[in-house]
């Protein structure tokens, strides 16, 4: 004999758990990827040191600016680097964009530069001082700043091109 009401009843309370599952999943995932700025979170005050051994504050600027924070052993940083240099060329005339190559060695990070083809700036942060300062737990790490050096959103995890583009006109009305 087919017992149809258990049937019934233990598909109704799986599909109550896939649903709990997906909604948990989801909010999970928008924490995991997006973060928003709590009020103690500063950039650095102090110069950094550009691939081409120039200086650079990351904490003001004419132009608001996106801090794109990488590091050589980083696979989804390495993956990301050349659409977020496409990108830079894209915006160069409203937004500064500016790679944070983090806790490596500069002759390391000069060599994926090369390697890559980057032409956006690219500052060396041997010390992961941004980092630290903005609590940021994994890599790659973008960061939208204003024109004053206020920092706006931090986005943590791989982006693509389409979503920094929706995140560049949501933070700093690109595009509008």
């Amino acid at each position: 004999m087919i017992d149809r009401a258990g049937d019934s009843a233990n598909r109704s309370q799986s599909s109550r758990l896939m649903r709990l599952v997906t909604i948990t999943g989801a909010i999970l995932g928008i924490t995991i990827v997006s973060c928003a700025v709590a009020p103690d979170q500063a950039l650095p005050s102090e110069p950094f040191e550009t691939l081409d051994n120039a200086s650079m504050r990351l904490d003001n600027g004419e132009l608001p600016r996106v801090l794109n924070l990488w590091a050589t052993w980083c696979a989804p940083c390495r993956a990301e680097l050349p659409m977020i240099d496409e990108v830079a060329d894209l915006v160069k005339a409203d937004i500064e964009i500016i790679g944070v190559n983090t806790g490596d060695r500069s002759n390391d990070a000069q060599e994926l530069v090369d390697e890559l083809g980057l032409s956006f700036t690219q500052v060396l942060d041997p010390d992961a001082l941004v980092q630290a300062a903005l609590k940021v737990t994994g890599m790659p790490a973008t960061v939208f700043v204003d024109q004053f050096g206020g920092v706006i959103y931090v986005h943590s995890g791989e982006v693509d091109r389409d979503e920094l583009l929706d995140l560049l006109a949501t933070h700093h009305g690109y595009g509008r």
